[in-house]
């Protein structure tokens, strides 16, 4: 019997990984004066806190003799001090100080350790990912506007690591039919599909029924670049779902969930408003062990009534097209 390898089997180790702003801690693990390395888009970067506040991200070697950053370094000020030899790098990857030589070369002040965009939105830390680094296309999206002027409260937070590539993971969600299939739910009306630059939203309007009678039940999906969605349901209860999916590596992915509810909720909304967020795991749930044994087919055989699968695949292939130019139709 032949013996292939399950990573060559899958599919998954020759698809490339996106660019895009993309979560990678959140922001209460990451303290002042706290440097972390972190493993992801196949590769790895290290991330500190200065004194102000401000998070850095940088390549992880040094480019004096090569130490690891993230190995035995410190935070100074706002700089980060290498181990091996002090020198000191701020976040723009220049040399602040050499504890040896009164002069620091020109090339050196100028910036001489790779960085990485990083940025923080709603206590998620994300960084811009792209192959030839080029400069960030878009904003990072914010949690929409809460009912009677409140702030949102986050109720959960849950993470897991999944054996798929990163772009299977939203796209489960154009699947309509695994819904009642996997989940035991009705898979949702077809709605809106609606493509603005480098987001994508999905509406869903549905009439439901309810123990209060009938009612309009929606599901509003925005989706920021490849890593980053927003959903708000909306019916006997209100919750925001924000997830954030990042590539570990081609074959791994590392997806994430805040979910929040509105301020003052009386004790028997917040018991549905649970009720309403224990489903949404039990879901992913579900899906999970699906995702860690499926293979990629690059020509799913689709029919009718399966979902805007293909108008999906055409979207995200955008974000492997890793040239400077906008998406289709949107000004560069």
């Amino acid at each position: 019997m032949t013996s292939l390898s399950h990573k060559a089997y899958r599919g998954y180790a020759s698809l490339p990984i996106p660019f895009g702003w993309f979560a990678v801690s959140m922001s209460d693990e990451i303290e002042v004066g706290h440097i972390r390395t972190l493993h992801y888009f196949g590769t790895e970067f290290v991330v500190w806190r200065g004194e102000d506040g401000t998070l850095n991200a940088v390549d992880p070697f040094c480019p004096h003799l090569g130490a690891h950053l993230g190995v035995n370094s410190s935070v100074q000020g706002n700089d980060l001090r290498c181990a091996y030899h002090h020198w000191k790098f701020n976040g723009e990857g220049q040399v602040t100080h050499i504890p040896y030589n009164d002069h620091i070369p020109p090339q050196l002040k100028r910036g001489c350790l790779p960085t990485w965009p990083i940025q923080e939105k709603d206590g998620v830390v994300f960084v811009w990912n792209h192959p030839n680094k080029a400069a960030p296309k878009w904003e990072l999206a914010g949690l929409p506007l809460c009912p009677g002027g409140g702030d949102w409260v986050e109720s959960e937070r849950h993470e897991w690591l999944i054996d798929i590539h990163v772009q299977e993971i939203t796209e489960n969600g154009q699947d309509y039919k695994h819904f009642n299939a996997v989940h035991g739910v009705q898979g949702p009306p077809e709605g809106d599909f609606q493509l603005d630059g480098w987001e994508r939203r999905n509406k869903v309007v549905a009439e439901m029924v309810t123990p209060r009678g009938p009612m309009t039940g929606i599901i509003d999906v925005l989706a920021t670049g490849p890593g980053q969605s927003i959903t708000e349901f909306i019916d006997v209860c209100h919750v925001v779902m924000a997830q954030e999916v990042t590539p570990i590596d081609a074959e791994h992915t590392h997806l994430r969930w805040q979910l929040y509810h509105p301020p003052g909720i009386s004790d028997g909304k917040m018991r549905v408003t649970k009720a309403r967020m224990r489903d949404l795991v039990k879901q992913v749930e579900q899906d999970i062990p699906i995702w860690n044994a499926k293979i990629y087919k690059p020509e799913p055989m689709l029919v009718k009534g399966d979902g805007p699968m293909l108008a999906y695949r055409r979207q995200y292939a955008r974000f492997y097209d890793f040239g400077d130019g906008a998406p289709e139709g949107v000004a560069a």
